[in-house]
């Protein structure tokens, strides 16, 4: 019999058995992982961007605590004299704006981001030119830029933490969950394909884009769904050094990765199943123009590499739901919905669960505009302008 069983053993997962057990060391966790390499893991497959800049409190508080956890990462995850390295390069976001409404969204969030403790510029062309020669601003209205954001190696956060929270004593099991055991108000295990059986006080659902597959089996539907993300690696002819991440107004984004640069363009048109087969005339038809049309040197490049992840996209209004379901079982609890923030909020989001459990609701940030009541009562709470 464990205190907790967590469903999901990528970040949000292992951000939650660390933060439990780092209160509480004498919790009994069960972290159940179906794939334990994470090959096919949205927080391996992530862009790995960490930003402030969103127009929610709720978001911004979370990314920050996000950015505080990264920046710290060696000293946290530290075991014994070992101190895993963390890539983390803080290059900067530079959010386009191509018309009216985007330039009018970027100025009322800079506003908000400030009046935060932000630092958040509002560009006009003509400099974003001469800051960054190699691009292209003849068709940009406005830019915010904030100098703190950066990204991440994604693969390297999760594993550190993962062998941080085994070493503070989570229990690692593999096996993929087929079946919930439900009496009354409670959920009372989680059972495995093997037919092995996992009991716990508490039950996690931190499994991201397929988190309604577990719920289905707990009961009930939400809305989430995947979201493919195609992710393209490339090179250019000609040294293209010093930009940003840049997230277009026009959908493209793209940001520096060794050598090259990463890009891609979220199609929320596909959203609803997995998909793992990229689509490379997407990038000849869509992704490069937008690239070539941002950076002039990037018409001479070539695609080195290419992969998709998954958003786990939330239909309602693209952010998260956490916590227990309305009438459903309070021990069932949830943290998914993301849709493309999940790696920057992660941490915030594991606090967030060992606040439940430990104290009962929130206490480090108020996420209660964040739970599933507002998609029972159908009151969508979007982020304003660009989302993800």
């Amino acid at each position: 019999m464990f205190d907790i069983a967590i469903i999901g053993g990528a970040l949000t997962g292992s951000s939650a058995a660390y933060h439990l057990l780092t209160r509480d060391p004498t919790l009994k966790i069960a972290v159940i992982e179906k794939d334990p390499q994470y090959e096919f893991a949205a927080s391996a497959r992530s862009n790995a961007m960490v930003r402030v800049v969103f127009s929610q409190p709720e978001n911004l508080l979370m990314s920050r605590y996000g950015q505080q956890f990264y920046g710290d990462f060696p000293d946290l995850m530290q075991i014994d004299d070992e101190r895993p390295p963390l890539d983390y390069h803080r290059g900067g976001l530079l959010i386009v704006g191509n018309d009216a409404q985007q330039a009018e969204d970027i100025v009322v969030n800079a506003e908000f981001q400030r009046s935060m403790g932000c630092e958040v510029e509002v560009l006009a062309p003509g400099e974003i030119v001469r800051r960054w020669p190699a691009m292209n601003a003849d068709d940009i209205v406005n830019a915010a830029y904030s100098a703190d954001a950066g990204w991440i190696d994604p693969h390297g956060a999760l594993t550190g933490l993962r062998k941080k929270a085994r070493a503070l004593g989570a229990q690692y099991l593999h096996g993929e969950v087929a079946a919930l055991e439900r009496d009354g108000d409670r959920i009372e295990s989680a059972v495995l394909a093997d037919s092995h059986k996992v009991s716990a006080r508490w039950i996690v659902n931190a499994t991201g884009a397929w988190a309604n597959r577990i719920c289905k089996m707990a009961g009930f539907d939400i809305p989430v769904v995947p979201l493919p993300r195609m992710v393209y690696y490339f090179e250019t002819q000609e040294p293209v050094e010093g930009i940003p991440y840049v997230r277009d107004g026009l959908g493209v984004g793209f940001r520096q990765e060794g050598r090259g640069f990463i890009s891609g363009i979220t199609n929320f048109d596909v959203a609803g199943d997995f998909c793992f087969d990229v689509n490379h005339d997407w990038f000849e038809e869509r992704v490069w123009l937008g690239l070539a049309n941002r950076v002039p040197a990037f018409e001479r490049l070539k695609v080195i590499n290419s992969w998709v992840g998954h958003y786990a996209q939330c239909l309602l209004d693209g952010n998260m739901i956490i916590g227990a379901w309305p009438q459903q079982p309070k021990n069932f609890l949830l943290a998914t919905g993301f849709s493309g923030h999940g790696l920057q909020h992660a941490p915030a989001v594991g606090r967030a669960l060992a606040e439940l459990i430990l104290d009962g609701g929130f206490q480090s940030i108020d996420l209660t505009r964040l739970t599933a009541q507002r998609v029972v009562d159908n009151a969508p709470y979007p982020e304003r302008g660009w989302k993800a």
